[in-house]
This record gives structure tokens, sequence and C-alpha cells, in this order.
């Protein structure tokens, strides 16, 4: 068995490989490991081969908890003037609905058709020449050397006999190196870790070498992170231009092909920004933190938009989301306090956490009716907000979904909607109704702290456990609460306040009719006039129900 360190050659007229279902592990959480003390495991890649079959085990893939499965894909290449052929294999997570958590996953799947015994392997963190003999077992693990060279912080991949750039604190203009020499051995610098740069605030501009592959080992990662998050002085990123994976534009990083816009420089000066047409992803925080930009155009297929990608943006009053979106992920618009207006376009699903957080501009938003799922904190601290319309194939009002909302003052809860979850309302001091449809049977913890609703109505008969003091907490006495008339007695129970039934309010009284010369009279529901001062309450006037305050 030989095993040689190499660049990746590769090769033209590719030709794919028919590769079996990969069989996975589900996560494995670290604490499951038998030390009791938190380890990082070792990526690691095993390779078997039997005749024209190549079975592999990737061991250690680090992907989203919530990855639910994995599609390989295989291509080969040809020979090429003595060179062996190059043999690409692709593991990507399949994953559903979308959580903080990233845990270690055990994927194996065979190769079927190759005949060679010798070539170039291109799989996940390795990209190097292997040659193996049947029946034997090779097995690749990734082990790092963390070492600082002239002030700067690398880790050094043996296996791969590469160098990753992991802290560089330098101030100014910063070229980062093509190799580094430790010990007398010399590594190509191929990769930047996601915190190379991070808080660095003395950083104006950086060039990357044409080594440089990726923002991290992991080939494979589908999201990265901004390396040059909070950078606050970066006015510019450059690339080399045979760099073969990365390119730089106008000062902004992409990948080669201007697919993936990767980061904008945080002190860049332009007010407005036209992404490039080519785009079709923009990764987690690309834009974080600018404090410049107000208008940002996104191309019609820009089908991802990172986590936190225009966090922080104080300036920015404008963007418009293209429609070939299907997710709003956490945080995107979180503190863009200029921000005045959004469109969700039709066919987005999802709204991640803390969407709109702290957009103290934002006035209104639609749903569309595509939206069937929102997580915690929507619209927290958007203070200026008056109204919201949301999806009719809403089921749940999350946490804190209109924390601090002070100016929200007009709301319907769609019929569907079965649960309204802990904090949902509180401080909309604005809010003077809220009408719950018959569909809500769950109210969590204190929705409606710091609320001053003139009336509350709750249509629907409540499960049991829900009906507590904590229902009404941090609402005072002066809301009318009305509910079905057999749950009044166990509201009265629970609330100081005025609780009447709804049969009263809702339905009107179509056999009452007031006599002709007292029209102007008010009366109670039983018919009987009232005269002088009426306390609070709902009486019948001209015909119509009335409510005094």
């Amino acid at each position: 068995m030989i095993l040689m360190m190499a660049m990746n050659v590769f090769h033209a007229q590719g030709q794919e490989l028919p590769i079996s279902d990969a069989q996975h592990s589900g996560c494995m959480r670290v604490s499951d490991y038998e030390e009791e003390e938190e380890v990082k495991p070792i990526p690691t890649i095993i390779l078997e081969k039997e005749g024209n079959i190549l079975s592999v085990q990737v061991q250690n893939f680090i992907s989203n908890c919530a990855t639910q499965d994995f599609e390989v894909n295989s291509s080969i290449t040809p020979d090429n003037e003595d060179l062996p052929c190059t043999l690409s294999i692709h593991v990507v997570p399949v994953i559903g609905e979308y959580t903080s958590c990233e845990c270690p996953f055990n994927v194996s799947f065979t190769v079927h058709d190759l005949e060679q015994n010798s070539f170039y392997l291109d799989c996940w963190w390795y990209d190097g020449l292997v040659e193996l003999e049947d029946g034997e077992t090779l097995v690749l693990e990734d082990l790092y050397e963390d070492v600082n060279i002239d002030g700067a912080d690398y880790s050094l991949r043996k296996t791969m006999h590469q160098a990753m750039l992991t802290k560089n604190e330098c101030v100014g203009e910063v070229s980062i190196p093509s190799e580094v020499t430790y010990e007398g051995q010399t590594y190509p610098v191929t990769s930047i870790d996601r915190y190379a740069f991070n808080e660095n605030t003395a950083l104006t501009k950086v060039t990357f070498p044409k080594t440089v592959k990726n923002m991290d080992f992991d080939k494979e990662s589908g999201f990265t992170r901004n390396p040059f998050s909070n950078c606050k002085a970066l006015e510019s990123i450059e690339v080399d231009e045979e760099n073969p994976v990365l390119c730089a534009i106008d000062g902004v990083l992409f990948n080669k092909d201007r697919t993936r816009l990767h980061a904008y420089p945080i002190a860049a000066t332009r007010t407005s920004y036209t992404v490039p047409e080519s785009v079709t992803w923009i990764e987690n925080s690309a834009f974080s933190q600018n404090q410049h930009l107000v208008n940002v155009s996104l191309p019609d297929d820009v089908t991802v938009l990172g986590s936190f990608a225009f966090s922080g943006c104080t300036n920015l009053e404008e963007v418009k989301l293209p429609s070939s979106l299907s997710a709003l992920y956490l945080c995107i618009f979180y503190n863009c306090s200029h921000l005045k207006s959004v469109t969700i376009p039709d066919g987005v699903t999802h709204l991640g956490v803390r969407l709109f957080y702290g957009c103290t501009s934002l006035t209104s938003v639609a749903m569309p009716e595509s939206v069937t799922k929102t997580d915690d904190s929507i619209f927290e601290n958007c203070t200026s907000l008056k109204n919201v319309t949301l999806s009719p194939n809403l089921d749940i009002i999350n946490y804190k979904m209109f924390f601090n909302c002070s100016s929200l003052s007009e709301i319907i809860i769609p019929d569907g909607v079965t649960e309204i979850r802990n904090n949902a309302f509180e401080n909309c001091s604005a809010l003077k109704t809220l009408d719950l449809p018959e569909s809500v049977t769950s109210l969590g913890w204190s929705p409606f702290v710091g609320c001053k609703l003139d009336s509350l109505v709750i249509r629907g008969f409540l499960e049991s456990n829900w009906i507590n003091e904590s229902l009404f907490k941090g609402m005072g006495t002066q809301t009318m609460v009305f509910v079905q008339p057999s749950e009044v007695e166990k509201f009265k129970k629970i609330y100081k306040g005025p609780v009447y039934p709804i049969s009263d309010e809702m339905s009107g009284i179509s056999d009452f009719t007031l006599p002709e010369d007292n029209s102007s009279a008010l009366f109670d529901l039983q018919g009987r006039q009232i005269f002088g001062e009426p306390s609070r309450g709902i009486y019948i006037h001209g015909g119509k129900k009335i409510v005094v305050k």
C-alpha cells in the first residue's frame, strides 16, 4: 500500500461512476463518546478495494444535527500523460428542518466500475494520490498540529501536508502567504479558518494567494462563515488571478464561477450595491455589519440567503428579495434599524429565528400564504411595527414573536392557529383588541405581559393545563375577557377583571327591537333601560351592541 501527498490533478472528459445508496449512522453527539470530557472526533476516510468495487467509509463527517440523509456522487477522469486518473467523490448532506447543532455522522457507500488501483482521490477533506492492493484497507486520518509562524496561527494538516490559517491579528494591509515552513517542512496554505480574522479591527485589506481553495478544510460543508466578521476597518478583499476556486470583484469575495458571494467588506463605502446576476447563493454573514449600504439588489436566481446575511447593517433601508427563495434563515436582518419595508416572496415557507429582530423602522409586514412555519422572536423589538398580515397557513404563534412591538395596533390571528406560545405579545402596549379563533387550544405562559388590551376574545376551549393565573400575568384588570359561556366561571377564578360570555357580545340580539320613541336610550343585555352614568360593560344602543369602557 502506497500513500503519496500531492495536489489534486484534474483532467477533462470525466465520466460518472455508479454508487450504492449511502448508509449513515445518524447524528452521533460528541457527549455519546466513551471519554467523559468532550473530544473533537477525527475526520477519517477508510478505503478498501475488491476487484472493481471500492468500499468507502466516511467517519465523523460534521453536519447539521437535522441531517436526514446523504447524497453521494462520483466521477472519474482518464489517465493523462502517465498521470493517474482522478476519482472525485462528493458527499452532500440532505438537511431537513435546520437546527443550530452540528454533530458527527458516519457514512458508508461503494463505488462501482473502478478498474484502477492507483488514482488521485478528491473526497471530503482529502486531496491526494493513493494506491490500493485488492483486499487491503487504507485509513486516512485528518491529523492536525497547531503552530505559530511569523506571528500568525496555523493548523498543519499532517496527512495532506497542507496548512490552514487559523488566526491573524495583522494591522493594515496583509497578503496571506502561499506557503509556510515549519521544522524544515514546507506546507502550502490551502485554507482559511472561519474565525481567522474575527474581530480584527485594524485590518484594511487582505489578499488571497492562488493556493487558498476554501474557507475551511472541510470542502463538503454547505454554508461557510464570513472569516472577516467584525473586521470593521476592512475596505477590500483581493484574490490572486491564478486562484482556481476564488475571485474578487470590486473588493468583494466570490467563488471562481461567481455563483456564491462569500464576503462583502464591512468598511466598503458604497451606499448601493448590485449583486452580480451569476450569483445564486449568499453566504452566512456576507454583508454583516456594513454601516454604509442603504440599498442592495439581489438577482432573481438567488436561492439561498444565508443566516445573518445583513445583520447589523444599520443604514440598510431596502432589499428586494427574489422569488426564488424558499426560506429566510435566522437573523438575516438582525438589528437593521433603518429597514423600512420588506416584501416576503411567495414561495417562502419558513421564517427563521430573530429574522427581523431589532428592525426598529419596520412598520408593516405581510406574510404570503406559502409560509407555514415561523421560529422564535421573528419580530422581537420591532418597535415601529404597526400591523402584520399573518399567513393563513400558520398553526403556531411562536415564543416572543411580537415581543416589545410597542406600536403594534392591529393583527388578525388566522383560523387554524392552535397554539400561542410564551410571551408572544409581551409589551404590545398599543394593541387594544385581540380575537383568538376557535382553533386556539393552547396559550403559553404570560403571552400578554405588558399589554393594555381593551378586549380579549378567546373563542376556543383551552386545554385545562393552560387555564391558570400566568395566562393574565402583567395585564392588569382593565381588559374585558370574552370566553365561551361554559368557560366563564373557570376564567373568573384566575382573572380579577371582567369576564363575559361570547354569546352575549358576539351573537347580537336579533330578537330584541328598541321602542321607536326610545331609539336613543341605553339598555342592558336583558332589555332594561339604563338611566344615569353606565358602568363598564356591554349595552344596546340604537339596536346595536356597544362597549362602555
